[in-house]
C-alpha cells in the first residue's frame, strides 16, 4: 500500500489533487470513499425496495455493542472486527428468524430490535468508557478518517468484492423477492432464504463501512442516495446506476469536506448525502416540465 499512498501523494504534490492528500490518512479515506460510495449505493436500492431501512439503523445500534464487547474480550482498540462482524450478524439472522416465526408484522419486529439495540449499545458503551478511552470508540459511533487502517481498507476491499459477486449472481432474484414473494416463490425461488442472504450480506456491508461513515449515520449513506436516485431514475436500471453515481459523490465530497473543516466524516457524508437530495428533489419536476414542452 505504501506505493498507492506515495503515488497519490505525489499528486497531490503536482497539484492535481489539493495539498491535504499528502498525508496517508487522507488516501486512506479517500481510497475508502471510492470503495464504499458504490457498495452502499448498490445496496441502497435493494433496502429501498424492501423497505429495510430500520433494520438498517438496527445494525448500526447493534455495532456499538459489538464494539464494547470485542474491546471486553480483549480485541485492540480500533480492530475489534471480531466482537462486530459476531454480534451483528447473530443480531441480523435472529431478527429474520422472528421475522418468519413470530406473528407480528416484520417492521414491528425491526422497531422491536431497534429499540433493543439501541438500550444495549448505549449500556454497553457507558460500561467500555470506564475502563477504555471514549475517543476508541468514538470512530465506529461517528467516523473518522484518523482511526482507517490498512486492514480496514482491506476489509472493505473484500466485502465489496465479496457483495459485487452476489449482486451479480442474485440482484433480480432478490428484488423479485423483495416486490412479490409469492410470484418468486411460484418461479422456483426461495423468498425466505434470499431474506437470510439479504440479510447477511447487508451486514457485511453496514459493519466494513462503519470505520468511515459511523453506527449513528450509517442509515443515512445508504437510503439517501437511494432515495436521490429516485427523483432521477425512470426504471431500474437507471435507480441502480444513479444510485451508485450518488453515494460515491457523496462519500467523496464529504470526505473533502471533513479533510478542509475539523468535523467527523460521517456527518460531513450525511450533510453531502441531504444536499444531493434536495437537489434531485427539485432539479426532477423541471425535467418534467421539459418533458412536457418537448
Amino acid at each position: 500500500m505504501s506505493g498507492v499512498y506515495e503515488v497519490v501523494a505525489g499528486w497531490a504534490r503536482a497539484g492535481f489533487l489539493p495539498a491535504i492528500f499528502v498525508h496517508t490518512f487522507m488516501i486512506r479515506g479517500l481510497l475508502g470513499a471510492l470503495l464504499l460510495g458504490p457498495l452502499f449505493g448498490g445496496l441502497g436500492t435493494l433496502v429501498v425496495a424492501r423497505r429495510m431501512s430500520f433494520f438498517v439503523q438496527a445494525i448500526g445500534n447493534a455495532a456499538m455493542t459489538g464494539t464494547a464487547l470485542g474491546l471486553l474480550l480483549g480485541e485492540p482498540p480500533g480492530s475489534t472486527w471480531a466482537g462486530l462482524y459476531g454480534f451483528c450478524f447473530a443480531s441480523a439472522i435472529l431478527v429474520t428468524f422472528v421475522q418468519h416465526r413470530g406473528r407480528v408484522p416484520s417492521d414491528t419486529v425491526t422497531g422491536l430490535f431497534l429499540a433493543q439495540t439501541l438500550g444495549l449499545g448505549v449500556l454497553m458503551v457507558a460500561l467500555v468508557s470506564k475502563r477504555f478511552d471514549i475517543h476508541q470508540i468514538e470512530g465506529t459511533l461517528f467516523g473518522s478518517l484518523l482511526t482507517l487502517r490498512d486492514q480496514d481498507l482491506a476489509i472493505l476491499l473484500a466485502t465489496a468484492a465479496l457483495a459485487a459477486l452476489a449482486g451479480g449472481l442474485l440482484f433480480n432474484d432478490l428484488v423479485l423477492a423483495s416486490l412479490s414473494p409469492s410470484l418468486a416463490a411460484a418461479r422456483g425461488k426461495r423468498p425466505a432464504l434470499l431474506d437470510y442472504v439479504f440479510v447477511t450480506l447487508a451486514t457485511a456491508v453496514v459493519v466494513s463501512g462503519l470505520k468511515l461513515v459511523g453506527a449513528l449515520l450509517v442509515l443515512v449513506m445508504i437510503v439517501v442516495p437511494a432515495a436521490a436516485a429516485q427523483n432521477v431514475a425512470s426504471n431500474l436500471r437507471q435507480f441502480f446506476f444513479a444510485s451508485v453515481a450518488l453515494s460515491t459523490l457523496a462519500a467523496v465530497g464529504g470526505l473533502f469536506l471533513s479533510g478542509f473543516l475539523p468535523v467527523p466524516t460521517g456527518g460531513a457524508i450525511a450533510l453531502v448525502s441531504t444536499a444531493l437530495f434536495y437537489l434531485t428533489l427539485a432539479w426532477r419536476p423541471l425535467r418534467r416540465r421539459r418533458e412536457v414542452v418537448s
